[in-house]
């Protein structure tokens, strides 16, 4: 009979569990979103930290923009392997294949609003707490040269909805960004 009440009571708890499979499954319907965002990098050698407001735009399978309205203007977008970076100073290109570092990272991020976890678990060992409804998903960098500068990565997110990532940097340094939804089309 204990063991019965044992089953039981175990039983929810096991149907309820979530998993990455669940995670990319829920992600990959995502086809693209268009959210408002603050960032709030927190630098060891500054008294205060840097906050800047905007706009961050994803387009399946890998267009990434960030759109920086406020203190300043500056856009970073990520389509395929370039990476474009325009700001008062004029427009930039980087071939993100000649920077193993930075590619990673990009990948990361692109890989989880993708669903792709084959792309993810290549450049990062992983771990995912809670349920759909709330979710946390840390990465630690498996590349060395990401690895040197960032610590690690952790995302939070409800249903396929990013809320929070947060980038710890080896040096102490750390940058949040929140995700404000239902200010920009989905």
């Amino acid at each position: 009979m204990r063991s019965l009440l044992l089953i039981l009571i175990a039983l929810p708890i096991a149907a309820g569990a979530f998993d990455m499979a669940e995670l990319m499954a829920l992600m990959g319907r995502v086809e693209g979103s268009r959210v408002a965002f603050e960032e709030t990098k927190y630098v060891s050698t500054l008294t205060a930290p840097i906050v800047r407001r905007g706009t961050l735009r994803y387009v399946r399978p890998d267009r990434l923009e960030m759109r920086v309205e406020s203190p300043y203007f500056e856009r970073m977008d990520i389509a395929g392997n370039v990476l474009t970076i325009e700001s008062k100073r004029g427009v930039r290109q980087i071939d993100l294949a000649g920077e193993p570092g930075p590619a990673a990272w990009v990948a990361g991020i692109r890989a989880t609003l993708a669903g792709d976890r084959p792309t993810l678990a290549r450049h990062f060992a992983f771990e995912l707490r809670g349920q759909a409804a709330r979710w946390t998903l840390a990465l630690l960098p498996l590349d060395p040269a990401l690895s040197a500068v960032i610590q690690r990565i952790v995302i939070d997110g409800e249903q396929a909805q990013l809320t929070r990532i947060e980038v710890e940097e080896r040096v102490g340094d750390r940058t949040v960004l929140i995700v404000q939804h239902g200010s920009g089309a989905r």
